[in-house]
């Protein structure tokens, strides 16, 4: 998407299209980020990215649940899962443990 920068007093700017402002949650602060590529606009928050993501995963938690419930009562996924178990308990796990 083009912009076009805007004297503000002293200063430039662009205007975000309220689309972008509303997807991207671009509310009174953000941060400039500059890269090797140009400039990065995200939304500035005192949460850490870790903190971030584990409010996602708490705000999934119980639509996840609620699919693995369903699915451990599926006759065919129980089946499935049976046959994995059978054919993967011949590894050596410790192949995979660091």
């Amino acid at each position: 998407m083009e912009a076009t920068i805007r004297n503000i007093g002293n200063s430039k700017g662009i205007i975000i299209p309220k689309s972008l402002v509303e997807k991207y949650h671009l509310l009174k602060k953000v941060l400039l980020v500059e890269t090797k590529d140009g400039l990065v606009i995200k939304p500035a928050t005192e949460k850490s990215l870790f903190e971030q993501k584990i409010e996602t995963i708490r705000a999934n938690k119980d639509r996840l649940y609620k699919r693995m419930s369903k699915e451990a009562s599926n006759d065919k996924v129980m089946a499935y899962y049976e046959q994995q178990a059978k054919e993967l308990g011949d590894i050596d796990l410790e192949i995979i443990e660091e």
